[in-house]
């Protein structure tokens, strides 16, 4: 079949692909497809570099940091220089980008109380690059509780948007996207601490599961969690997990290390101190489970200033900074005393 004939096929296979089209617009009728509705409203996600989140009476405030594109939160009692999580805060400035509404309801707001919007639940506010702010008001939920009313502040529109995507933007503010690094230590839940240098147990605390007390355990350690016969200080135990449940951390100085030998320099290489804390915590939803978790951290160089110590936790990425004195009492547990009780 040479190329002309194959041309000719082409083209009236095209028509009868467009005359069965025709007919089945005639004989059927065409399908009506429901637009899509519009969006709240439409703002460039390069052009967001700030986000004030507020549900509740609680707020939450992230900051764009433009020389290593990350998120940050805003500096508070609770996070200095801590970097929002990429994979909770992955996302959310397209969220706050522009929204599709359910539908429009009115183009002005007679009664915002009748909507909860004199009060709202929640109140976004978006910091834009060229130094304007735009702030999102979320009032009460409809009466089927699928949908929120909204409006935009200094403008008179009634809208309509998924409950969904403010329960999305309220979760950061209940439970803000911090790094693992930020790390939460129960004492009561603490069942044993394991020590090492140079990779090796140096000092290990396991509990006894029938008195309830701890003891230093034996080593090398042979089971999980580790058992002694020397009774451990309770008091003097107790104290130290409260201390390491303070993490007194002043944020990161290096994010996503990708190799061994860059922790070197920091002093958080395989050979320095490093500590795991097994935790045991009874399950919420199933009974007689018990989830197990670990806290862990490794303690490396003190800082040029003097002030800090760079450390690595829970086996992230990141090299962050412990506070030196704070730092220094965590390696008394490996070169002090080990915490026994002592006979009165």
């Amino acid at each position: 079949m040479n190329l002309r004939v194959s041309l000719i096929l082409l083209i009236i296979g095209s028509w009868v692909a467009v005359g069965a089209t025709w007919i089945i617009d005639s004989d059927f009728g065409s399908e009506e497809r429901e637009d899509q509705p519009p969006f709240f409203y439409n703002i460039p996600v390069e052009d967001i570099v700030h986000i004030t989140l507020e549900t509740q009476g609680t707020e939450i405030g992230f900051h764009y940091r433009e020389n290593i594109r990350r998120w940050y939160f805003d500096d508070t009692d609770e996070y200095v220089e801590v970097p929002a999580d990429l994979f909770r805060f992955g996302g959310i400035t397209t969220l706050l980008g522009g929204p599709r509404t359910a539908r429009f309801l009115n183009t002005e707001i007679q009664d915002p109380a009748q909507y909860g919007l004199d009060n709202p639940s929640s109140r976004y506010t978006i910091g834009l690059r060229n130094g304007e702010e735009r702030v999102l008001l979320i009032g009460d939920l409809t009466v089927n509780g699928e949908s929120t009313y909204a409006q935009m502040e200094g403008l008179p529109n009634l809208v309509l948007v998924d409950t969904s995507w403010s329960q999305v933007l309220n979760r950061l503010v209940n439970e803000p996207p911090v790094p693992d690094w930020v790390y939460s230590l129960n004492p009561d839940q603490v069942r044993e601490v394991l020590l090492f240098e140079n990779n090796e147990v140096v000092r290990a605390y396991g509990i006894d599961r029938d008195s309830g007390g701890f003891r230093l355990c034996d080593l090398p350690v042979q089971q999980d969690p580790c058992t002694g016969t020397v009774e451990a200080d309770t008091d003097a135990f107790r104290a130290a997990m409260e201390l390491i449940a303070e993490r007194r951390i002043n944020g990161a100085v290096a994010l996503a290390l990708d190799d061994d030998s860059q922790f070197v320099q920091y002093g958080t290489g395989r050979d320095s101190p490093y500590m795991t804390i097994r935790v045991e915590q009874a399950s919420v939803t199933q009974p007689n489970v018990t989830n197990v978790t670990r806290v862990s951290m490794t303690i490396g160089d003190v800082t040029p200033d003097g002030e800090y110590r760079y450390a690595v936790a829970n086996e992230t990425s990141d090299v962050i900074l412990f506070e030196r004195e704070w730092a220094d009492q965590i390696l008394e547990l490996f070169h002090g005393d080990p915490l026994v009780a002592t006979e009165g």
